[in-house]
């Protein structure tokens, strides 16, 4: 119940006194608080229609007024009714002053209408929208219910349950991360358990859920038009079907971890066991190999959950999902898509999940092959990207991965190891010249600058590379043998670094 409902309500006759805002009169009535005490909010928890008739409240100073209001303000109250025609012939002027002074409604009940008759309407109003708030959250909690016998997804849920309270409902970890949310585009950054007051009409309401094994204590956060009170209420059933989801997903996720990590230890040898062998990891790990594939490869953040968190956002997009942390990197593996949107509908979570992440999203792919290629090279496309984006169809990585043998690779890296030993034995850094010398694209000026040494230094340097790699750096042969050697040697580190994860 609101003010502005109460004041239209023609039994009553309420007149407003104070020179309030629309927008205020819409705050909540929580309950009835009659009192003719001067000081009552040791007794006010929020949001309490004070209701009074001045009995022993003959003030003539302002102050006293202003002081007796400005406490009922900051509990706050939702407005003071006062009775005159008791002990007061009309409303007391610093009472109106008072609530002007400090944003409180006051309004006027008059004979032949008494305080008992705005008390009996209040509460029945009250009880009547109780009750409907219970059935609706029962009716709630019934259809989460039905969707999680179903087999549904933490974004399901939460949509559910923003078309019953409606605004904006997010799901945050125990960390103070949003993990999900509907609409996608949500942020939250109340700190305060508490229900926040509401601010343009709007309600900022946490719910705190069941712990989840492993993963903490989760809580929903409902911006909404409803009351703190009526968004506790309407939760409060649905608040143990969405905790049942998050275990039970914490516990699936935690069996599919070995699978997973198999498959994906497995895919990121360029020359792993036979195809058969392969086949039967990736039905393991609950896909088909027959099926197209998405590929999603993150760096690995520093927040140990980060993994799961991932999941719950995109068991939405892929209703075969498996994850795992691998080398540095986080895969992610989908399957039974919509293929004409997924590669942008991906991109677009990520986005707005974490704009400035690096991430590559690959097409769907087809054949084991594919994957296996796109997993060896979408480490290193990595590190040409700022954020999300879909992988180039054809680059040096992906041409690499897939069309160098096992020999090919030992060629490569028996190219480099002279570096790598000159460094090692004299502490150099000549590894680390050719490759700001290949990024800055063979720019002497460049690399001497981004490097912090005399343009001579560098020639030094760049000589020196060339006589132990026996090729010059300043033909296009070199630099192209070079910039290959580089881009095999740090796939094969990237490898080496998986296996000892």
């Amino acid at each position: 119940m609101q003010l502005d409902a109460l004041m239209a309500n023609e039994y009553l006759g309420l007149r407003l006194k104070t020179a309030t805002q629309t927008t205020r009169m819409r705050r909540p009535v929580s309950t009835v608080a009659p009192t003719e005490l001067i000081e009552p909010t040791a007794f006010l928890q929020g949001n309490e229609l004070v209701t009074l008739a001045g009995i022993a409240m003959n003030f003539q100073d302002s102050r006293t007024w202003d002081a007796y209001v400005e406490r009922l303000a900051q509990v706050p109250v939702a407005g003071i009714v006062f009775n005159s025609g008791i002990a007061h012939a009309a409303v007391p002027e610093g009472l109106i002053d008072a609530g002007n002074r400090f944003d409180v409604p006051v309004m006027e009940v008059s004979p032949p209408v008494n305080l008992l008759q705005v008390h009996r309407l209040v509460n029945d109003t009250l009880q009547s929208e109780n009750n409907a708030i219970l059935r609706t959250s029962l009716q709630l909690a019934d259809a989460c219910a039905e969707l999680e016998a179903r087999g549904t997804t933490v974004l399901e849920l939460l949509e559910q349950i923003r078309s019953v309270v409606g605004g904006e409902v997010g799901l945050i970890d125990s960390q103070g991360t949003m993990v999900a949310s509907r609409p996608s585009s949500m942020v939250w950054h109340v700190a305060n358990p508490r229900a926040a007051e509401p601010f343009d009409d709007v309600t900022e309401h946490l719910r705190h859920l069941n712990p989840v094994r492993g993963r903490g204590q989760f809580s929903i956060a409902v911006r909404s038009p409803n009351s703190a009170a009526a968004l506790d209420a309407l939760l409060g059933p649905v608040g143990s079907i969405v905790s049942l989801h998050l275990n039970s997903t914490a516990e699936q996720y935690g069996e599919e971890n070995d699978r997973m990590r198999a498959l994906v230890e497995q895919l990121r040898q360029p020359h792993g066991d036979t195809l058969r062998y392969t086949n039967k990891l990736m039905r393991t790990a609950g896909f088909d190999p027959r099926k197209p594939t998405v590929l999603v490869t993150v760096r690995t953040g520093t927040d140990a959950h980060d993994s799961w968190r991932m999941r719950l956002q995109f068991a939405d997009i892929f209703p075969a999902l498996g994850i795992s942390e691998s080398g540095g990197f986080l895969f992610v593996i989908g399957q039974d898509f919509d293929q004409a949107s997924v590669p942008r509908a991906v991109v677009h979570l990520l986005t707005e999940i974490a704009p400035r992440r690096p991430a590559i999203v690959t097409e769907p792919l087809h054949g084991l092959g594919s994957v296996r290629a796109a997993m060896l090279a979408s480490p290193q496309q990595l590190d040409r990207v700022t954020g999300p984006t879909v992988a180039r169809r054809f680059d040096l990585p992906s041409v690499l991965a897939t069309a160098l043998t096992s020999d090919g690779i030992e060629q490569a890296l028996q190219f480099l190891r002279p570096l790598d030993t000159y460094d090692r034995e004299n502490d150099s850094e000549l590894m680390g010249t050719l490759r700001s010398y290949l990024a800055a694209d063979a720019s002497p000026t460049r690399t001497a600058a981004a490097l912090f040494i005399h343009r001579n230094s560098l020639s030094y340097r760049l000589n020196r590379i060339g006589e132990l790699l026996g090729v010059s750096l300043h033909t296009l042969a070199g630099k192209t043998t070079s910039t290959v050697a580089l881009a095999v040697w740090d796939m094969h580190s990237a490898e080496d670094s998986a296996a000892r994860s």
